[in-house]
């Protein structure tokens, strides 16, 4: 019994401490803010005393008038004088209480002497019931009794938003009723007892609720203060270091507010940002006739005027006479009615993000040797033939052109100067190509033109005649006079085939007979040239033999590390040993293997191989596999390298597999399912010749990679070529942001090695570090590269 009354005893404490925590400010709950909570209580208070005085002195001047005579005369002028004058010399009293400053504060103390005053002032009122109200007459009494109930009432109501003093208040006139209702005539009415009990009760009730309001609405409006302060801190903080800024207009389209950051942004003064509206601001920065910054700002102007939210709304300005991109998103403000209140948002200056988006485009598109249109473009231009097959085609001409001696220059007088001959090539093509005409660079030595004007025979005979002369004159490069000669096959649609694949396969049987009529010439298709593809029949059925006999042989060209010139791995080569033809380049047998599938059972060969020979070096060293198209699309892939790591017993993190991104254009889920498999067993996966294809950022974000490979082309040409050097560096920066590691193929003089060093690549391989060797001397060579360490 006693554990519980000292638990009911302990519930009721903490009921009573919770109930008076709602009306009453402390620092154990308010912190530092209770003493602003008293000093705005006190504040209220005052802000009553005149109407309270008011109403205090009508009352004691009613009473006196009244009593005049039937009491002590000069007891009730005492009384008077002290009721009346009690409340002004209080409100000095309570001003002083207060700290004024940043905000008023107020103490504990404070709060004590201002309940103390109210009680000393009720027992002033508390003199009228007492010594009046049990020697007047009927009159007399209600008036007393009306007196005091509106004080009671309108003390309570006035005195509520410090709890304390209004129950002090309370309870203190309701008792002094009491008593004297039990010295008068009435002491015998217990209803009014009662009544008086239940109007006290009520009164405190009313009171309680009134200040727990007031404490409440100062608790939500500190609270919002914090808020809002921590908010300003924040956007202030965010427009001193972010590279964003942040812009509000009013309904009437004009900017409220123009920091520090905006002015900078517009190159404007403050007083001209205000004097304008925002869309007259930002239309007076569009370039000149630019048709995507007018669409832009037609967007803008439409998306403000009909309400509508808008996000990364990308428009072209000038700002001091250079050409800026800015990305805006802002949604509209509305006031408690649903009205439109203006507009919010935030702006970024995207230029160098839009100039990196733009050059990657154009990487995807465009050849970054010659500026000519890639395969990819190439490609698009090409299916409009099949655009609509119920349709008859429309007439054009398919010109396919090869350098005929282009190896043979490049091998002798450097890549470098290859490169030259290729963009010289390039700019003589263009000046033969009309509007509307696609000219391409598929790759290599390799041009392809797709002309819709000289579409019939002799005009595209004249056309490739002209061609044939221009690139056969002479070119100086450097210190070399450079002959180059071209073949070229040339198809006609719809003669020769009406969709891209057919023509396609014409142009190039084309070209191959032109290749074999002594080359510099060019050639059209012709049924005959079935028996140049028959030849071609002829390789691949040695390539099966090759196979079988087991005529190929890997070679193994080293990769290192450029920070610590320390040999990471080799990329795995495959040679074919021909009986009568001697070595033989892939670049020969392995399109053929691709188009008939054998690449399959070849690349199977490469990888266990590879693998068998990697086991045998030192341990860390990685070995990098090729994988064709062809064979990464295949589904038992992963089986395949599988049972290649199992049978040579090679770590998984020492493989590297090597893909295209021709391996990734088809199947996009099965390709990345695949990559999925392959990482997920610590294998790494390397994009190969990134740059020279589509180069399409799509391709990263979606497929996991471990590195990019970096063209040789682009290599050979870094210390030659400013656009060589953009390429390499926008590549190195993007898998430096991707977090992927970069080689660079291909490498042959110091200066390249320098320069990739500084651009920051991580691996390197190419003729200066070593040329590709059999597997037999891959010991010897680590053994002299570790001794040449020493």
């Amino acid at each position: 019994m006693s554990l519980s009354k000292e638990n009911l005893t302990q519930a009721f404490r903490q009921w009573l401490d919770e109930l008076l925590c709602e009306v009453i400010p402390r620092e154990a709950v308010d912190g530092p803010q209770a003493a602003y909570f008293r000093g705005r209580q006190i504040q209220a208070l005052i802000r009553l005393l005149p109407l309270i005085m008011t109403g205090n002195a009508i009352n004691t001047l009613v009473i006196c008038w009244v009593f005049w005579g039937k009491v002590d005369k000069l007891g009730l002028s005492l009384w008077s004088f002290f009721v009346i004058s009690g409340l002004p010399v209080a409100a000095v009293w309570w001003r002083m209480l207060l700290t004024n400053g940043a905000r008023v504060l107020a103490t504990k103390t404070a709060h004590h002497i201002i309940v103390g005053h109210v009680i000393f002032f009720a027992a002033l009122w508390s003199v009228l019931p007492l010594v009046v109200f049990p020697s007047a007459d009927h009159n007399g009494a209600m008036l007393v009794a009306t007196v005091v109930v509106g004080t009671i009432c309108g003390g309570a109501f006035m005195l509520s938003p410090m709890v304390p003093a209004a129950l002090a208040y309370v309870i203190t006139m309701c008792l002094t009723c009491v008593v004297g209702l039990l010295q008068s005539n009435y002491a015998t009415s217990q209803a009014l007892m009662i009544a008086l009990v239940v109007y006290m009760a009520i009164m405190s009730g009313v009171s309680f609720t009134n200040g727990r309001v007031f404490m409440s609405r100062l608790r939500a409006e500190a609270e919002t203060e914090r808020q809002k302060q921590l908010i300003d801190l924040l956007l202030r903080d965010f427009e001193e270091h972010a590279s964003d800024w942040l812009w509000e207009i009013s309904p009437t389209g004009h900017l409220r507010h123009v920091s520090a950051r905006l002015a900078q942004t517009f190159g404007m003064p403050t007083k001209q940002l205000l004097q304008r509206s925002f869309i007259e601001l930002v239309s007076t920065m569009l370039p000149p006739e630019d048709e995507e910054a007018s669409k832009a700002l037609a967007q803008l102007t439409s998306c403000i005027r009909m309400g509508q939210p808008f996000r990364d709304l990308e428009i072209p300005v000038e700002v001091g006479h250079e050409l800026r991109c800015w990305s805006l998103t802002a949604k509209p403000l509305l006031d408690e009615t649903g009205r439109s209140a203006g507009w919010r948002g935030v702006g970024s200056d995207i230029t160098h993000t839009r100039r990196a988006r733009d050059e990657l485009a154009r990487l995807a598109n465009f050849d970054a040797l010659t500026g000519l249109a890639n395969r990819h473009r190439f490609s698009s231009e090409l299916s409009k033939l099949a655009a609509d097959p119920t349709t008859p085609g429309r007439p054009c001409a398919l010109l396919f052109l090869d350098l005929d001696n282009f190896k043979n220059i490049n091998d002798s007088l450097g890549h470098g100067v290859g490169d030259q001959l290729l963009r010289r090539v390039g700019a003589r093509l263009k000046g033969c190509v009309v509007e509307g005409d696609m000219l391409a660079r598929l790759g290599g030595d390799e041009f392809a033109l797709l002309s819709w004007r000289y579409a019939t025979h002799e005009e595209a005979a004249a056309l490739a005649e002209r061609l044939v002369v221009l690139l056969s004159e002479p070119c100086q490069l450097d210190d070399a006079m450079v002959e180059v000669r071209a073949s070229i096959g040339v198809a006609l649609a719809p003669r020769d085939g009406r969709d891209p694949q057919s023509l396609l396969q014409c142009a190039d049987l084309a070209l191959y007979a032109a290749k074999a009529a002594g080359r510099n010439t060019y050639r059209f298709f012709d049924l005959e040239m079935a028996e140049s593809a028959r030849a071609r029949v002829r390789l691949q059925h040695e390539l099966g033999q090759a196979l079988t006999a087991k005529q190929f042989t890997l070679y193994f060209q080293p990769q290192m590390r450029l920070d610590t010139s320390e040999v990471i791995g080799f990329e795995a080569l495959v040679r074919w040993q021909h009986s009568e033809r001697g070595l033989i380049g892939p670049g020969e047998f392995i399109p053929v293997a691709e188009e008939t599938g054998q690449i399959v059972l070849l690349g199977n060969w490469v990888l266990r191989e590879a693998c068998k020979a990697a086991a045998k070096w030192p341990s860390g060293l990685r070995v990098a596999v090729n994988l064709s198209a062809v064979q990464f699309r295949s589904s038992s892939v992963i089986d395949l390298v599988d049972e290649a790591l199992l049978e040579s017993g090679l770590e998984p993190e020492r493989l590297e597999l090597e893909i295209t991104e021709s391996a990734l254009i088809e199947d996009h889920d099965g390709a990345q399912a695949t990559l999925v498999a392959l990482r997920s067993r610590g294998i790494r996966v390397a994009m190969d010749d990134f740059g020279t294809g589509y180069s399409s950022l799509a391709y990263l974000r979606r497929f996991p990679m471990d590195k990019l490979k970096i063209d040789g082309m682009f290599v050979r040409s870094l210390d030659s070529d400013q656009g060589a050097q953009a390429v390499v560096t926008a590549i190195i920066s993007l898998a430096r942001a991707l977090r992927l590691e970069t080689t660079a193929e291909g490498i042959e003089t110091a200066e390249q090695l320098v320069m990739l060093r500084a651009l920051g690549c991580d691996d390197v391989q190419g003729y200066l570090i070593a040329r590709p060797m059999p597997g037999a001397d891959v010991l010897a060579y680590l053994d002299r590269t570790s001794i040449a360490a020493l």
